[in-house]
């Protein structure tokens, strides 16, 4: 009796897991940040816009629009390559470029269905494309500054056409209870908790994406620490 109770139990089990696979992203979404505090969305954009947007950075980096990141925020800003290598270019909220302009939008109405059913109190957000040349590296950090603790939601979207083991560029995401490693896919949105360490490792080829921050402030309060 016993073994058939456990047997049902494991059914039963797995059938919650398989409805849980056929809802919607969105509403696994929800149900992934709050459990383990990140998501990860494949196929947010499709290929050919992926390759727009890394045709466009690319573009971008050669006239020269990119600049080398630092670390820290206002008078504790420094560039230290032995902590980050990546050159970033930010994004303007209404951009020229079409599948760029869809894209803030997605984020948009995505931060908007966030507030709605999780009330976190989403006002804006920031975002920027970010180029990883070979040899590079983000050592463990978390994006929610002490001197700026505006930061509520972290995502990247990648744009990494081709990508294959080996080609390094990972994300490192520091659980309570686990290290998660998130393949820098074509497509794939990566949502998490900006509190939450991670790191982005060794890249072997360049890494591109698109990284951004919801924050719980809006950003033209420019006199708000």
């Amino acid at each position: 009796m016993a073994l058939i109770y456990f047997s049902k139990i494991a059914i039963f089990a797995a059938y919650m897991e398989e409805q849980s696979k056929q809802a919607p992203p969105i509403e696994r979404a929800i149900d992934h940040l709050a459990e383990k505090g990140y998501f990860i969305w494949d196929d947010f954009i499709s290929l050919s816009s992926v390759q727009e947007l890394r045709n466009l950075a690319e573009t971008n980096r050669e006239e020269g629009n990119f600049k080398k990141a630092g670390i820290g925020k206002q008078v504790l800003f420094q560039v230290d390559k032995s902590i980050r290598g990546d050159y970033i270019q930010w994004i303007d909220k209404v951009p020229e470029n079409p599948v760029l302009k869809s894209f803030i939008q997605e984020i948009t109405d995505l931060k908007e269905y966030l507030n709605q059913t999780c009330y976190l109190g989403l006002k804006d957000f920031e975002t920027h494309f970010a180029i990883y040349p070979e040899n590079t590296f983000y050592k463990k950090h978390v994006d929610r500054f002490q001197q700026n603790a505006h930061r509520v939601l972290s995502f990247v979207l990648y744009l990494n056409t081709q990508w294959q083991n080996g080609d390094g560029g990972e994300l490192a995401l520091y659980l309570e209870d686990e290290q998660k490693i998130i393949e820098p896919l074509a497509g794939r949105l990566l949502l998490f908790r900006s509190e939450m360490e991670h790191e982005v490792l060794l890249a072997h080829k360049p890494r591109y994406s698109v990284t951004g921050w919801m924050l719980d402030k809006d950003m033209s309060l420019t006199f708000l620490p």
